[in-house]
This record gives C-alpha cells, structure tokens and sequence, in this order.
C-alpha cells in the first residue's frame, strides 16, 4: 500500500484527481499512526514507509504528517544503532542488496538524516546536493 501511495503522492496529475489525493491522504495517516514495521528495508520496511511519509507532497494533504515523518525518522536511527539493522529477508539474514538488504536500509538512514541532500533510490530522483 505504502508503494502506491507513494506513486500516487510523487505524480502532480493524480494528486489533482480528488479521489486518489482523499485516498492518499486516507492511507498515509493511518500508514504515519501504525507500530514499527518488522523490518528496516526499503522495499517493505520502515525506511521505504518513510520514502512516503518525507515525500514533499504530503504536507499539503496531511498536517501532522512531518511531525510523523521526523518520530518514525528518529525511531529507526536509533532502532539500528541499538540492534542494528533489520534486513527484509527470512530471519532478518543480512545481505548486500537495496530493497531488502543493507543498501536499502544505509540509503534509508541517510535520507532520515539528511532528506534534501539525498536523493530517492525508490523514486529514482538524483541528489539534491548543493
């Protein structure tokens, strides 16, 4: 759910189609107030939940939403400096790979840490670096 909503949240076209925008705004706010998800990965894991919820377009749709964005942001950083990070794999086995892997997860941590200066691996944008 999170991965279309974030399709939907990253196409100017479909957040000025009302009912996609209500459903964005819909599913986002209740994806912003669930528990932690089981993973850290990209693909399905916290750090792919906050490619959507730090997605720009959001905080016209949703208030609140950066105040989500910055308590989950802050919750994984420390999650993986505690236990380390969780891979999206069987048993959390570590792996090199980007979605479920430990890419993913290191380019997760570093857009919580410095969103404008890091592109989205998910979204394919560039680097926004000065």
């Amino acid at each position: 759910m999170a991965g279309v909503a974030l399709a939907i949240a990253d196409s100017p076209d479909a957040r000025e189609d009302p009912e996609l925008s209500g459903w964005l705004a819909a599913r986002s706010g209740e994806l912003a107030g669930i528990d932690p998800l089981a993973d850290d990965s990209l693909c399905h894991g916290e750090s792919g939940l906050l490619e959507l919820l730090g997605h720009s377009a959001l905080p016209a749709l949703l208030p609140g939403v950066r105040a989500a964005w910055v308590r989950r942001a802050g919750t994984l950083v420390a999650a993986a400096d505690r236990a380390g990070p969780l891979c999206g794999t069987p048993g959390h086995v570590p792996h090199p790979g980007l979605l479920t892997g430990l890419s993913g997860i290191g380019h997760g941590l570093l857009r919580a840490g410095f969103p404008d200066r890091i592109g989205s691996a998910l979204l394919l944008d560039p680097s926004r670096a000065p």
